[in-house]
């Protein structure tokens, strides 16, 4: 059984911008990457899903139940962190995040500890939000979504601009939430994060879904055709960009190392490298030039 199922939706604000065209995909437990530009339509597709918008056609069921005729049950078991979270500088962690635990219904102060606890803030649970760094914030942004012990939670951007530290740290958060037969959707454009913990993920691109699965089988789309090229001067780089994507370029005292995926294998003679999450990643958003 999938805890979230979408099928068909489809989202155009009135300004003409099709955010969302026809998606379709499931997720099970653990934590499910959800992948794609600014402007790719992830926002879009989240906030349907936690019932901040409505969609213009389909359907989501969140744990069995249906959205529209069983939103009050789908909200129950949703847990969300929305891109930008306003919080009130002169409230302690503790004052904050138990006051977003009863706008959710939660009035058991225990719940708000627990929470605290799970992201490694309880120590700081006097101290004022304006006196956190941002690291700290977004795991304050976290704690809220955990209070109620959600069977879903919904990340957005959660590690946009955070440090290597704080990045694993937040890894670390989200699979001890999801080992206990949880689902946890994280959206971001960070590879690496979707990398070190998503087993399965989704690919948006311009508001249509490029890919759902597992992401082992994503990057089998690109084993093999991985290459690198050291050429001397950029006019090398855009003959080179004519007939393959380029992955990155990486520029040296003598010249220039660059990364392509050769689906034509028009390069027989250059190097073959391993494929990486981000290779088939960028593949798949059409290569540096339009990602």
């Amino acid at each position: 059984m999938y805890n979230i199922e979408l099928r068909n939706i489809s989202k155009c604000y009135k300004n003409g911008v099709v955010a969302l065209d026809n998606i379709s995909f499931n997720v099970k437990n653990g934590v499910f990457g959800l992948l794609g530009h600014n402007g790719a339509g992830k926002t879009t597709l989240l906030k349907a899903l936690v019932t901040v918008l409505k969609p213009d056609s389909g359907s989501i069921k969140v744990c069995g139940y249906d959205l529209k005729s069983q939103g009050d049950e789908v909200r129950k078991r949703i847990g969300y962190l929305p891109q930008e979270l306003s919080m009130y500088p002169s409230l302690s962690v503790f004052d904050f995040v138990n006051y977003m635990a009863q706008i959710k219904g939660v009035y058991d102060k225990n719940q708000v500890n627990i929470a605290l606890q799970q992201v490694e803030m309880l120590e700081f649970s006097k101290r004022k939000i304006g006196q956190l760094s941002g690291g700290m914030k977004r795991r304050v942004g976290i704690a809220q979504a955990l209070v109620g012990n959600p069977e879903i939670l919904v990340l957005d951007e959660p590690t946009s601009g955070l440090d290597p530290e704080e990045r694993v740290r937040f890894r670390g958060i989200l699979s001890r939430f999801a080992k206990d037969d949880k689902t946890i959707i994280l959206s971001t454009h960070i590879i690496e994060d979707v990398y070190q913990v998503c087993e399965e993920l989704a690919v948006l691109r311009k508001g249509r879904l490029f890919y759902a699965g597992a992401s082992a089988d994503l990057i089998n789309h690109v084993e093999g055709k991985i290459k690198v090229i050291k050429i001397d001067n950029e006019n090398q780089l855009f003959d080179i960009q004519k007939q393959a994507v380029v992955i990155s370029t990486t520029y040296a005292s003598k010249g220039l190392t660059v990364r392509i995926v050769d689906k034509n294998m028009n390069f027989p003679g250059a190097e073959s490298v391993s494929a990486t999450l981000e290779d088939a990643y960028v593949y798949c958003m059409g290569g540096k030039n339009d990602a």
